[in-house]
């Protein structure tokens, strides 16, 4: 009889009470010279059991996992030691994410484009270290007009690949797509420093030119003078001459600016910003026939190029004599070109807001009520355009309709609302819309600055005193 057997006891006239059988989890110890029974209770045997089930209930388990995701969802790569092996596991999770990203890219090119990004979504979630697969999501957001997503899916991966340039240049150029710079400078001057990543310490010069524009576009000018003058390399960059120029022309040096861009001009032909910032400079000037030649070059140069077309448009801007049969045949080339480009329409629609051309914006807003059902932002641009033509009472009638239907989206454009009202003689209503403004941008001196400019292009200079402070 082995160890473990139950011991059975003696065999006496009476049978023994049923509590004082052994069982396999207790044994009795025997006690001479006492009757009363002892037992103890076996703790090896009890926890062995114990062992056994567990891992066979955690192998069993572990089978299961991997036949759910190899063999019925059939993701490849997941192998049963990955699951059994807990510090191997994050390869399943790895092969998930794999999977998914590869479905979220099938999905995307047969157009279901809902379902790719939850699909996209689903793969950074499942493996966050795929930077394929974060870029890829981020891509699908820009694409659907969601910057605000795109630069969140982004940042979420600063922990797990901050120091792979991918991810560097993926953040900054949504950044610049979307004209977040104050998220730009965020991003150049505390939240990657603070992983490491010191890109303004860099040798890129890109960089510390991308932290003038964004101290240009979120503060005053002398900021972005002062920011500029700690870099004296930039200058040689080609893409420096535009903003530099920028900065030189809000200074009030009108000779530098022009001189600045027209060197980087003759040094580097091709650079396409270059030509637009001297075009734009020009113009300012006001010497018009410098603008149309320049414009004409570069249009010759890239005639594809949606912003020489606008360029050129903008310097043939009267639309009469010499201007009329090029501007007509530029404007048609882009309408037809771009045609199934909604951004290159609503650039062409800001511009004739800018220049007054409310029978081409008045066509965009047709156009936009066909693709777009409500017809913003392009029904903003035609009412742009019919108050910088002139035409306050039309403005006014559009505009009241526009509230009606789209009264949430107009919180962006309350100079808009400011310039109708003053138009068709209700001054009261717009100063108080212009309190309004001083109130919403007492800590964004720049938005504040570009209203200004705005009122004082659209041939509302009182207005612009009012808001600049400067009214009697």
């Amino acid at each position: 009889m082995s160890a473990s057997d139950p011991v059975k006891p003696a065999e006496t006239e009476g049978q023994n009470p049923p509590s004082s059988r052994t069982r396999w989890w207790i044994k009795r110890l025997p006690d001479e010279g006492n009757d009363e029974l002892r037992y103890a209770i076996r703790w090896n045997r009890i926890l062995g059991l114990t062992f056994v089930v567990l891992v066979g209930g955690y192998l069993t388990l572990a089978s299961v996992l991997w036949a759910y995701y190899a063999v019925y969802r059939k993701i490849p790569d997941v192998k049963w030691v990955d699951i059994v092996v807990l510090p191997r596991f994050s390869r399943v999770q790895s092969a998930i994410g794999a999977f998914y990203y590869s479905n979220a890219k099938d999905l995307w090119e047969k157009k279901d484009y809902v379902q790719a990004v939850f699909t996209a979504r689903a793969a950074v979630s499942k493996a966050p270290r795929n930077l394929d697969a974060r870029l890829f999501l981020a891509d699908c957001w820009l694409k659907a007009g969601r910057t605000a997503e795109a630069l969140r899916a982004l940042r979420d991966g600063i922990r797990y690949d901050v120091g792979d340039v991918r991810l560097q240049k993926a953040l900054v150029s949504t950044c610049l797509v979307s004209g977040n710079y104050r998220e730009l400078l965020k991003l150049l001057r505390e939240d990657l420093p603070a992983h490491g990543v010191k890109l303004l310490a860099g040798p890129d010069e890109e960089y510390k030119l991308l932290e003038v524009k964004a101290v240009l576009e979120t503060s005053d000018v002398a900021d972005a003078a002062r920011v500029a003058s700690a870099y004296p390399d930039l200058v040689e960059l080609p893409g420096a001459a535009p903003v530099l120029a920028s900065i030189d022309w809000d200074l009030g040096r009108h000779d530098e600016a022009l001189s600045l861009l027209r060197a980087s001009r003759a040094k580097n032909p091709d650079n396409v910003a270059t030509q637009v910032a001297y075009i734009d400079t020009v113009l300012r000037s006001g010497d018009q026939e410098e603008a149309r030649n320049s414009a004409d070059k570069l249009y010759s140069m890239f005639p594809d190029l949606l912003s020489s077309q606008l360029e050129f448009l903008r310097a043939h801007g009267s639309r009469l004599g010499i201007d009329a049969g090029p501007w007509m045949k530029v404007c048609t080339r882009l309408l037809l070109q771009f045609r199934n480009d909604p951004t290159a329409y609503a650039q062409l629609a800001n511009l004739a807001s800018l220049e007054g051309w409310s029978d081409i914006a008045y066509f965009l807003y047709q156009y936009s009520l066909q693709e777009r059902l409500t017809g913003f932002p392009f029904v903003v641009y035609y009412v742009g355009s019919l108050v910088k033509a002139g035409h306050f009472a039309e403005a006014d009638a559009v505009w009241h309709d526009l509230v009606i239907r789209n009264s949430s989206d107009l919180a962006a454009t309350p100079n808009m609302a400011a310039m109708v009202a003053w138009g068709v003689g209700h001054e009261s209503e717009a100063l108080q819309i212009i309190e309004q403004i001083k109130k919403s941008t007492a800590d964004d001196p720049k938005r504040r600055k570009t209203m200004e400019e705005s009122f004082r292009h659209y041939g509302f200079p009182k207005i612009a005193d009012e808001l600049a402070g400067n009214s009697t």
